[in-house]
């Protein structure tokens, strides 16, 4: 039998992943050899250095994170930690004088391996900084000045919402996600809903999901709904300033998007298949070291094949049902949010595991409670914005909409992760427990789909 080239092409693509997952095997796969040249060969001694903060400072509400790209040094890009004023951010060119350390890792957590990723391999806390000179370049200068709008729109957010509203409101609109309480960050991650507040794949896809159902309930034809979400995939990018986990899961959750509304799975998976390896051949620690990627990776393909699976159960189950076409379009929906964050659910519970040691037993109920209110929280929010620009008087009453929402989403979180029960501890699932689960999960797949004809 004769391959056509896209298989061939295909099957190279997966092979090139596989080889990357073998290689990441190896004892210090994929890192840089360390000579006098490298930042990381003076860890552990006090020097100065002079360079350009090269990425949007990250800011909680005690310190501010600036990954600094130092002149002359190859992967010269250090982690440093100051106070939070005076408030230096991307393109400013600063003077650090104090002492470098190599990361260390914290409890169970390979701190070196997850900022190598970044191509960091050195941190300075608190040290002395002095502006310096220098000249951005043009791209540069435009990057510095989509940043500014990015931040005039937190600005504007944080003036019109009180805490902890705004914070979660900058996190799902803007991709801030330190903006967020630690403690409600342990709430969403008991009741399965941290996808939502953290830039991915599926968090793309669900949203874009939302949205397109949203509109085509209130009238919309289905060719204007999906226009509207590609306007969001690409405009959604942009909000966020460009970061790289929102580009590379505007690409990933359009991919899945696509073969959701068009069913074309067979096509898509290659396409899947071609971005990731795209996206490790210029940065093969992704696959290894970031987890966000292989979540993102996951979902996606659990949203490729678990999710029609799911929706011709859903149909057969809403065929014989005899109601009003509204009354069965809102149960449909409803279940086909639930169809949605199950499929991508299945795909990454062995991967979130091993990593996070907590199963939520209540996901299913909080994602049918919570997600519907997206659509129209984003809505809610991008209108109280533009609303604001031009009346910033009334900026409160603007974003009451949003304000309620988020309330809504605050309070079902909190009554659902009361229960003992709601999450329970999983410390003993291994690798070897995740492969057998894929195993079963695949066999289950090839079964349904020959049973429905999916």
């Amino acid at each position: 039998m004769r391959l056509r080239p896209a298989k061939i092409f295909f099957y190279l693509n997966l092979l090139f992943i596989l080889i990357i997952f073998l290689l990441g095997f190896r004892p210090g796969a994929f890192q840089p050899e360390i000579t006098e040249r490298s930042l990381a060969y003076y860890n552990g001694r006090r020097l100065s250095l002079t360079g350009r903060v090269c990425e949007e400072a990250d800011l909680d509400y005690k310190s501010r994170r600036l990954t600094v790209c130092v002149n002359g040094q190859e992967n010269g890009r250090v982690l440093v930690t100051t106070n939070l004023y005076p408030a230096y951010d991307y393109g400013d060119f600063l003077r650090l004088t104090g002492t470098l350390q190599a990361p260390a890792a914290i409890d169970d957590f390979d701190y070196a391996s997850y900022l190598s990723r970044y191509d960091i391999y050195s941190l300075m806390y608190y040290p002395r900084a002095e502006w310096s000179v220098g000249r951005l370049t043009w791209p540069q200068s435009a990057y510095r000045r989509l940043l500014n709008g990015k931040q005039r729109l937190k600005s504007m957010i944080d003036a019109s919402l009180p805490e902890p509203s705004a914070g979660l409101a900058d996190a799902i609109l803007l991709g801030y996600r330190r903006t967020v309480n630690r403690s409600d960050l342990d709430i969403f991650a008991r009741v399965g809903l941290s996808h939502l507040i953290a830039i991915s794949g599926s968090h793309i896809t669900i949203l874009s999901a939302m949205i397109i159902n949203f509109f085509l309930a209130l009238g919309f034809s289905r060719r204007w709904t999906t226009r509207l979400v590609f306007i969001f995939l690409i405009a959604y990018p942009l909000i966020t300033g460009l970061a790289a986990s929102a580009v590379r899961s505007a690409i990933m959750g359009g991919l899945a998007f696509l073969a959701v509304y068009y069913g074309r799975a067979n096509s898509l998976i290659r396409a899947l298949v071609f971005s990731a390896a795209v996206m490790l051949a210029f940065n093969p620690r992704l696959l290894r070291d970031d987890i966000g990627f292989q979540l993102s990776f996951l979902a996606l393909l659990g949203i490729i094949y678990l999710y029609p699976l799911g929706r011709a159960m859903i149909r057969h189950l809403t065929a014989g049902l005899g109601w009003p076409m509204g009354r069965q379009n809102i149960i449909t929906a409803l279940l086909d949010t639930a169809n949605l964050t199950m499929s991508c659910q299945l795909a990454i519970l062995p991967v979130a595991l091993i990593n996070f040691h907590q199963l939520s037993l209540i996901a299913p109920l909080a994602n049918i409670l919570v997600l519907w209110t997206f659509p129209p929280l984003l809505a809610s929010l991008i209108g109280g914005l533009l609303l604001s620009a031009i009346l910033p008087a009334l900026s409160p009453f603007w974003f009451l909409p949003a304000y309620l929402l988020l309330k809504f989403i605050f309070v079902v979180s909190g009554l659902l992760a009361a229960p003992s029960l709601a999450a329970v501890n999983v410390d003993w699932f291994n690798w070897w427990c995740g492969a057998e689960y894929y195993g079963l999960l695949a066999g289950l797949v090839y079964f349904l789909k020959k049973i429905t004809a999916v």
